[in-house]
């Protein structure tokens, strides 16, 4: 089974690809996701392309080309299940941050692989170039 560190970076990398289907085998429908506009119920693929659109643009529009995760904390609290904070750094083809920020996630296992029930922006910190 992959652990979590593994998981998070392809996570990240998959954001790299700036395509709306990039992220949907990460997550479990239904799942949360709280972020600094409050709390949104993802029940399909679908919610889940329409939710990252905006985030996706943003990216795209900043050049995107670098993106980095660091596994802070893990706890597997019950079988099949775990809680982990991650941070993350994205940055362009110029090798400039364009923001990092953490995450709190609730994670599901399903047959062998971990799927994101639950996942919350502790803090976004926008570097002064954007």
């Amino acid at each position: 089974m992959e652990d979590l560190g593994s998981f998070f970076r392809r996570y990240v990398d998959a954001h790299l690809k700036l395509e709306e289907t990039a992220l949907d085998g990460f997550y479990h429908y239904p799942s949360l996701i709280n972020d600094l506009s409050g709390v949104h119920a993802i029940s399909s693929a679908e919610e889940l392309h329409t939710y990252h659109q905006s985030f996706f643009e943003e990216l795209k529009n900043a050049d995107l080309s670098i993106a980095k995760s660091i596994l802070v904390e893990q706890h597997s609290a019950l079988p099949g299940g775990a809680r982990a904070i991650v941070s993350f750094r994205f940055g362009n083809s110029e090798n400039n941050l364009i923001f990092d920020c953490d995450y709190a996630f609730a994670l599901l296992k399903q047959d062998e692989k971990w799927q994101i029930v639950f996942a919350q922006l502790d803090e976004i910190r926008y570097s002064d170039l954007y």
